[in-house]
């Protein structure tokens, strides 16, 4: 080796070593550095996060789990299962590029609410509001403004999928202030991992003292995140969500499963929110049946168990057809439970029915059901319904027993007098909506019986087209002439079937499906069969109904379906709802708090923001007092001003066309706080005239 070679091997050799100590120093200023943010960190989520700070201090690590240092400096991890490192040498410098790049072009979720159809005999104020704002919002449509191109300095919303080390969060809200930030993490590794790179406790100080909220969930999974995210919607209402900016830090395939079924499961969040008059017709409606005395679903206690008492319940979804068979054969040994409209399916298949469920609020619904089924076979049946049902429903049957809803009015107040009677609250059925077969299994399964089975409860089309049964009371298309009632269009959505593939569903199914999982789930001991080609219900058992076997133990069933009524139904020991209960002047005064805070003037986007921020945190306050049921009334008309409004403040880049068209909304919304401060006082016991002549 010549002399030349040596001195270059020499300086090589220095220049590593240099390199090395200089790798050396990084990593000691890094590690006291990431250990004193790390405590920081962990004292602040010990205050506002309590559960998260729990969970970081008893999650296991894995043995190779290790923070790696930059040569700018900075942390760097590589994720559990990878051989790739989640940054480049300057991770800084990369989150930076990312975070202009999603500011420059940014993905935010939108909703058109201008599609209200108001129904030609529909009088109801909050059709005659919703059809004002739907007009409204079509106005603005052909006005052909230029809409938002970068993400503005402040935005309703923001759900960031990936937490990864966390450099990007700061860097964002550095750029924009958000009223509701989500954060989304399925590793908690990488989110504990990120304790150690990034300042969490002066994010959340930030966002504490400027009066936002950050939602942060950590280990979600497909299944389970839009529930997570619908708990929070209910909470603290939909407005928090439905004008989101979308962040994808990482381009991993578990948060582009969580971001697919985000935009697929949206829906969830705009509308279903309950309305004026079904809030007060509930209210209406929950004083009648006190007043008639009809029993409640009171309290839960059993002398006996009805755990193996075979119970079917029947819907009118096109696999009942499959079954008849099956249901006449083996009626004399279980409980027939007829869901809404099946009670004439199984009237005509001749098959016996023990227990109709009802749920339907309208004098309309009242009225077809008086069309489809014979007076005289009412005064066999025993009735099982909500509180809201219409009340002279409970006239046509031999017994009737009702259970509260919940996220009701009428429930509200009708919890409060029994709070003020018995100190005790009322038991509510659990996920008993949106639809009559998740009402009837919610009763059966609270009534302690753990052998169900489910005929016709399909959520969707059957894969030949049918969306009922053959003897249902719709007719086989919407569009042609024969006889029968038109039913809700089953398509635009999919869900999985019960023995693999998909079928067709619509969006109230959807909803309707996702609470028999959550019900099956609430329930675990229960043995829930499912039978058909509808759709899977997770947690339940799919079963064709041939391969059923026959019921071998005979019951007596009279005893049964006395003891049920005995047992978990009781009269209001009152003969009405004292007016100071449903509280009137409250009402008022609290339709009248809200008129004031919207109409104060405003001159940004911000400060109009703040002026809607205001108005439902005041409401959402008031939720869980004695006045609770006034909340629910306001609350669906809120939310369905609230959340178009918020959406047409941040979805055009103009200032100034933006708070235009918030002031025309805006002065709607008062008007409809008007209508309704003046008409509740005169409508809270007026049952609902919907499809009277």
């Amino acid at each position: 080796m010549n002399q030349d070679n040596i001195i270059d091997e020499l300086q090589k050799l220095d220049q590593q070593l240099s390199n090395s100590l200089k790798q050396q120093i990084r990593e000691e200023k890094f590690k006291t550095d990431a250990n004193s943010r790390f405590e920081k960190n962990l004292t602040c989520f010990k205050k506002f996060y309590a559960d998260i700070a729990q969970t970081v201090s008893e999650f296991k690590l894995r043995e190779n789990f290790c923070l790696h240092v930059t040569e700018s400096g900075h942390g760097n991890f590589v994720p559990q299962n990878s051989d790739v490192p989640l940054y480049s040498d300057d991770p800084i410098t990369q989150a930076s590029n990312q975070v202009k790049a999603h500011i420059e072009n940014p993905r935010c979720s939108l909703t058109d609410y201008s599609g209200y159809v108001k129904g030609e005999t529909d009088k109801r104020i909050h059709s005659l509001y919703m059809t004002k704002l739907s007009e409204a919002l079509k106005n603005t449509q052909n006005e052909h403004q230029k809409r938002i191109s970068s993400l503005p300095d402040t935005f309703p919303s923001g759900v960031i999928f990936g937490v990864g080390l966390g450099y990007h969060i700061p860097l964002l809200l550095e750029n924009t202030t958000f009223d509701y930030l989500f954060i989304i993490e399925p590793d908690i590794e990488q989110f504990i991992a990120s304790l150690f790179c990034i300042d969490w406790f002066e994010i959340i100080e930030k966002i504490d003292k400027e009066g936002n909220c950050l939602f942060i969930h950590l280990g979600i999974e497909p299944e389970t995140f839009i529930r997570d995210l619908e708990e929070v919607a209910e909470d603290i209402g939909a407005f928090s969500i439905v004008r989101s900016f979308i962040y994808q830090h990482r381009p991993d395939e578990e948060l582009s499963r969580l971001i697919r079924t985000w935009l697929y499961e949206y829906f969830r969040f705009q509308s279903g929110h309950g309305f004026y008059n079904d809030a007060v017709t509930g209210i209406a409606h929950t004083i009648h049946h006190v007043r008639k005395e009809i029993p409640f679903f009171i309290e839960e206690w059993q002398s006996k168990s009805l755990k193996d008492v075979p119970v079917f319940i029947v819907a009118n979804g096109p696999s009942v057809d499959e079954a008849e068979d099956y249901l006449r054969a083996n009626a004399g040994k279980a409980i027939i439970v007829a869901a809404g409209t099946a009670v004439a399916t199984l009237y005509k298949k001749n098959i016996p029915i023990d227990f109709h469920v009802l749920v339907e609020r309208p004098y309309s619904n009242y009225k077809i059901f008086g069309d489809i089924f014979p007076k005289e076979e009412y005064k066999k049946l025993n009735l099982l319904g909500l509180n809201m049902l219409y009340p002279d429903t409970t006239d046509r049957y031999a017994w009737s027993g009702l259970a509260v809803k919940g996220n009701e009015a009428g429930t509200n107040l009708l919890n409060l007098l029994w709070l003020t009677l018995t100190s005790k609250s009322v038991h509510q059925i659990p996920y008993s909506n949106p639809v009559v077969a998740n009402t009837a299994l919610s009763f059966f399964l609270s009534f302690g019986c753990q052998n169900v089975t489910l005929f016709g409860v399909d959520n969707g089309a059957s894969p030949s087209g049918k969306h009922h049964s053959s003897d249902s009371i719709y007719k086989k298309k919407n569009s042609d002439e024969s006889d029968g009632y038109t039913s809700l269009e089953v398509k635009g959505k999919q869900l999985p079937g019960n023995f693999g593939g998909y079928v067709e569903s619509n969006e109230l199914l959807m909803m309707a499906h996702a609470q028999l999982e959550k019900l099956v789930a609430y329930f675990p001991k229960a043995n829930v069969l499912n039978v058909g080609e509808g759709a899977k219900i997770q947690g339940a058992f799919p079963v064709h109904s041939s391969d059923l076997l026959t019921i071998d133990d005979n019951i007596n069933k009279k005893e049964i379906i006395e003891y049920i009524k005995g047992a978990f139904f009781k009269k209001i020991p009152v003969d009405d709802i004292p007016e100071k209960l449903i509280a009137v002047d409250k009402f008022q005064l609290i339709c009248d708090h809200l008129i004031s805070i919207s109409s104060e003037e405003v001159s940004t986007r911000k400060e109009a923001s703040e002026k809607l921020k205001r108005q439902s945190r005041y409401l959402y306050s008031i939720r869980k007092t004695p006045c609770g049921h006034l909340f629910h009334v306001l609350k669906g008309a809120l939310l369905y001003y609230h959340c178009p409004m918020i959406t047409q403040l941040y979805l055009y880049e103009s200032d100034e066309y933006s708070l235009s068209i918030y002031k025309k909304l805006n002065n709607l919304w008062s008007a409809y706080l008007t209508a309704m401060r003046d008409d509740f006082a005169v409508s809270f016991e007026a049952p609902c005239d919907l499809g009277k002549e």
